[in-house]
């Protein structure tokens, strides 16, 4: 039973690490994207326009 429960400790560790790397990689690109784009000198291409749009607001 103790190899059992050490196993599972193991496992429960690795997953809290596992979520938690997962949750900062999904926070930073989130910070990414909410990048404000307004008073950029870049013009609003195909891959900008989204972008442009949100600034325009």
């Amino acid at each position: 039973m103790d190899i059992l429960a050490r196993r599972l400790t193991i496992i429960s560790l690795l997953m809290v690490v596992f979520a938690m790397t997962l949750a900062a990689a999904v926070s930073a690109d989130t910070q990414r994207r909410r990048h404000n784009y307004a008073g950029s000198i870049a013009d609003c291409t195909v891959h900008t326009t989204k972008f442009c749009e949100q600034a325009k607001l």
